[in-house]
């Protein structure tokens, strides 16, 4: 199928309530700090295919979306510098010129709403010159077909589009009734709470959250060895009607939700592959905790770090536990990203590590209506044939499927989503590196977080019982691994840090420290790298971006180097020049 004709372009014209400008929100705040050095990146264009009943006419999608456009101030905002700051200008009034496709009244109505989202996504959204949203229609005489929306990510995120969908899905059914309604919270309004004393407590008690578990956390949870040669993505989604079952009597048990269980049998299967009892993930979609935030449209782009130490006898204790971390994370997910980056680096600069964000929670299923299987606005292909069936349990009335789906490239180790909950549980999860996390262990997690869900149907299961009942075991690490602090860390990962870093010969050791280790590195000093606060700060430049490294706790510089960078005994016997941990915090850097 060719792409669908432009057959003309229609003005769809707009009145708000209000005009104004203001400073940008937190989310907003967030969200550009990226986006301004990246605009063509793929996550900075958002995507959405409005619901349309049968033979509806283009008339009542141009009223409807005009609707939308008023009621939602951040569809019609445009964003400027000023004095060096972002800020956000809300139009009043104004015109969105939607783009027309004549399609044959046969089309494939999917194939025509991904041509017509690719032919919207061409180019980048020009925020001070252009509304950030775009739509497109497909019609066959008077009827639209399809339609389909991109937004910039400054203006929305994945609860705002869910938001919207449904709001244009009432509209195009209330015909006799369409109005803007009462004024709503608008960014403008969450700009100035977040200003307000009370705001300002708030985003000061979540920046205290996030660095009181900066230093607490690992590095790096899927800290893995790699296998075979792989480098790129892959993708699968798990479908299992039995764990849905089990889910309602966990609840039932815990009065926990199903994002809380399945983080939680997530996590108990993790742990045990991993070998690390404190499990870390990035949370999105997470950050709508108060009610005037509930059908808030405008970016909440913000994430939340939930912590799940899996302790406890039974695994309802954990779901418990994991619920209470979930809630903690949420109510913390709104905070001044500037001074946070400004805290973490400090922290990382103490610590000699710097935080990865290698695994992903996206509970999607909190912005869809229950009981749907919208997969087509999460981007995943029709989840029958599956690749794979099995039973989990003897009396399963339904298999489960695990089905294998294309993936974009993207930073992280893992993306776990919660898809839908009812009428099956659907979980989808992804890597971007398969050379560390490999299909088979994609695989194997999803089954295993299964196996855990549909055993705790009967009762609360021991924690200690999910290692046989999974199969899942502990990944093999040799002497290249060592703990530092709660972290694991490969010794060659930090001698290419050294090396990339440094560009001087150098060699790491790992000290025991109790049940943990120190890292000390011997080095040749250089005209560039004279004290130990140079070569810590010339290893935390070249940090970030990798996994399962951390910095040296001590450096120790001579004016030679042995002929065998390995042999320990000879660098303690090359003369030293300075000797210390190289932090900032620390006046002794000898």
């Amino acid at each position: 199928m060719s792409s669908p004709t432009l057959a003309d372009r229609m003005k769809i014209a707009f009145e708000g309530l209000r005009a104004g400008e203001g400073p940008l929100t937190c989310g907003q705040t967030n969200t550009w700090q990226w986006m301004r050095t990246d605009v063509a990146n793929p996550m900075a264009t958002l995507q959405w295919k409005l619901p349309l009943p049968a033979d509806t006419p283009v008339a009542d999608v141009v009223d409807a979306f005009a609707i939308l456009l008023a009621r939602h101030e951040s569809l019609r905002t445009t964003f400027h510098e000023h004095d060096g700051k972002m800020r956000q200008r809300v139009l009043r009034s104004g015109v969105l010129v939607a783009e027309m496709h004549q399609v044959d009244a046969s089309a494939d109505t999917e194939l025509t709403s991904q041509r017509m989202i690719d032919q919207l996504r061409q180019k980048p959204f020009d925020l001070a010159n252009e509304l950030p949203v775009r739509l497109a229609i497909a019609l066959a005489g008077d009827k639209a077909l399809a339609a389909v929306t991109v937004y910039s990510h400054m203006a929305v995120d994945y609860g705002s589009m869910a938001i919207l969908g449904r709001e244009f899905a009432e509209l195009i059914g209330a015909t006799g009734d369409r109005s803007v309604g009462a004024p709503r919270h608008q960014p403008l309004d969450q700009a100035a709470e977040e200003a307000s004393p009370r705001g300002r407590r708030r985003t000061a008690a979540a920046l205290r959250y996030w660095t009181q578990h900066l230093r607490q956390i690992p590095q790096c949870l899927m800290a893995l060895p790699p296998v075979g040669d792989g480098d790129g993505p892959a993708s699968a989604a798990l479908r299992s009607s039995a764990a849905t079952v089990a889910l309602d009597r966990i609840a039932a048990r815990t009065q926990a939700s199903p994002a809380a269980a399945v983080l939680a049998a997530f996590s108990a299967v993790v742990s045990v592959r991993v070998g690390q009892s404190r499990c870390v993930f990035a949370s999105l979609s997470s950050n709508r905790f108060t009610s005037r935030l509930r059908d808030y449209v405008g970016t909440l782009a913000q994430d939340g770090l939930v912590v799940v130490d899996v302790t406890g006898p039974t695994f309802d204790d954990l779901v418990r536990q994991t619920s209470a971390a979930m809630l903690r994370a949420n109510r913390s997910s709104i905070f001044d990203v500037t001074e946070l980056v400004t805290h973490a680096v400090q922290i990382n600069d103490e610590q000699g590590m710097d935080f990865s964000r290698d695994c992903v929670f996206n509970n999607i299923s909190a912005h869809l209506p229950p009981g749907t299987d919208e997969t087509t606005n999460v981007q995943l292909p029709p989840l029958d044939p599956p690749d794979l069936r099995w039973s989990p349990t003897a009396g399963a009335a339904e298999p489960s499927t695990l089905t294998w789906m294309p993936a974009p490239a993207f930073p992280n180790r893992l993306v776990l989503q919660l898809i839908a909950a009812q009428p099956a549980l659907v979980v989808g999860l992804s890597t971007g590196d398969t050379r560390h996390v490999p299909p088979p262990e994609i695989a194997g997690l999803l089954q295993g977080m299964e196996t855990v869900l549909v055993a705790s149907d009967a009762g609360p299961l021991p924690l200690a019982d999910v290692p046989d009942l999974t199969g899942l075991t502990p990944v093999p690490r040799d002497s290249d691994w060592v703990r530092v602090g709660v972290s694991w860390v490969r010794l060659s990962e930090v001698q290419h840090l050294l090396r990339d870093a440094l560009a001087t010969p150098a060699y790491v050791t790992a000290e025991p420290d109790g049940d943990r280790h120190r890292l000390t590195a011997h080095l040749l000093a250089t005209d560039s790298v004279r004290t130990p606060r140079q070569a810590h700060t010339a290893c935390m430049a070249r940090l970030a971006g990798r996994y399962a490294v951390s910095a040296p706790h001590h450096y120790v510089l001579h004016d030679s180097a042995p002929t065998d960078l390995t042999d320990l005994a000879a660098w303690r016997t090359q003369p030293v020049l300075a000797h210390g941990d190289g932090r900032a915090s620390t006046e002794d850097h000898r």
